[in-house]
């Protein structure tokens, strides 16, 4: 994100201001040299008008500055100004970088990766279940449910967050190389078979893995014909910016386009290194007994406030990260906690870097005696998870584990 503080996008005049316009050039001077008025530099710079293709343009000419990216940063400002009638929008939470991931590989990879469309929908919920607020509904279909009829995908938050619109949202997206194309089919599809006093009430959201340089004039020219109570579009420069608050995002996308993200894990990873190490593979159904035993009392902890790790003994520490893997998918703990928002952390120097994430931002799970102990500075701003082996001296469990049979 182009602001210093990465869960606070601001006002591209601002960044205009202190970025762009050399130091020494008068707000007169740099008006002459972009052509324009005065006043109409002064009104941007000061936030009163908002950055217009146009004026992008020319400051891209004149001062070298990447249009594109202060584009996508009135995008990002202009889906942080609540409407008539929204919450105001709750500020993202911080993480720090764990993998660099810029708006080029998410274009590479839709073109490279014949996966891409399947897994863009596995990356969305991703990012929606790590950084929304208050969700009552997350649904993007994956994986071999990825060509589910409906939308791409559906939101129901609480609370508007940088990225996720307050109230109902319909997801679309797609991976083709000209997204207005998609685009334009999605939305005319969407509108013309959504209710409007459904559409009255419910925000129309595209996303694209690709840049769109126009992204911006396409939203505002749908915006203009209020079939939607609003229409939004993200494309990879957003989603770059996007993934910055998100942690398990981060580390998920790494693994996609073969970036190494040494010291961290997601779940998922944690459940197929497991599964598949036997033929054939190990079914979630081994671990049900457990489940169905410890779902409630590990529930409860999740909701709680953090104040003490929480301990999972297991004959191999394998075994206990695959379990948890598949208790964040019950239903009840999922009404929680999404295991979109857990790191398993390999290293003691992870840990440390995580210590500066907004607190309760993501969820730690340690399975080695060294990540443990810096545990001891975190289990009061994260809940923290310990998997330990069965026979660990000093282990005394919240939930030991059934026998595999």
């Amino acid at each position: 994100m182009m602001a210093s503080d990465p869960a606070r996008p601001i006002h591209p005049g601002l960044f205009i201001r202190s970025h762009i316009i050399p130091k020494g050039v008068s707000v007169t001077e740099a008006a002459k040299r972009l052509g324009i008025g005065r006043p109409a530099l002064s009104n941007l710079l000061n936030g009163k008008a908002d950055l217009s293709p146009e004026m992008a343009a020319r400051l891209e000419t004149t001062f070298g500055a990447d249009r594109r990216k202060l584009l996508a940063l009135q995008a990002v400002y202009d889906g942080l100004k609540p409407t008539d009638g929204d919450q105001p929008v709750t500020a993202g939470a911080y993480v720090p970088s764990l993998a660099v991931i810029k708006a080029r590989q998410f274009e590479e990879w839709a073109t490279k990766d014949i996966e891409a469309r399947t897994h863009l929908a596995v990356l969305l919920r991703t990012l929606v279940n790590s950084t929304g607020r208050e969700l009552r509904r997350v649904d993007f279909p994956a994986y071999d449910n990825a060509e589910r009829k409906g939308w791409d995908g559906t939101v129901e938050a609480g609370s508007a967050s940088p990225w996720v619109p307050t109230g109902l949202s319909g997801w679309e997206f797609g991976v083709t190389a000209d997204p207005k194309i998609k685009a334009d089919g999605d939305y005319a599809a969407r509108t013309g078979s959504v209710p409007p006093a459904e559409r009255a009430e419910m925000t129309f959201v595209f996303v694209t893995p690709r840049n769109w340089p126009k992204k911006i004039d396409w939203e505002k020219s749908k915006n203009a014909t209020g079939q939607w109570k609003a229409v939004r579009v993200y494309d990879a420069s957003d989603l770059e910016q996007w993934l910055e608050q998100s942690a398990t995002a981060q580390i998920w996308m790494a693994a996609r386009i073969g970036i190494h993200s040494d010291g961290y894990r997601t779940l998922e990873q944690c459940w197929t290194e497991w599964s598949l190490a036997s033929e054939p593979p190990l079914a979630p159904e081994l671990l049900s007994p457990s489940i169905t035993s410890h779902s409630s009392s590990f529930t409860r902890w999740l909701a709680a406030s953090p104040d003490r790790p929480f301990i999972v003994a297991a004959d191999s520490r394998d075994e206990g990260l695959a379990f948890l893997a598949c208790i964040f998918s019950n239903s009840e703990v999922a009404s929680v906690r999404s295991a979109d928002t857990v790191l398993v952390i390999d290293r003691p120097d992870a840990a440390r870097k995580l210590a500066t994430a907004s607190s309760g931002s993501v969820i730690l799970v340690a399975h080695t005696t060294e990540v443990e102990k810096e545990f001891g500075t975190l289990y009061r701003r994260f809940h923290c998870i310990v998997v330990r082996p069965r026979n660990a001296l000093d282990s005394d469990p919240e939930i030991a584990l059934d026998l595999l049979r």
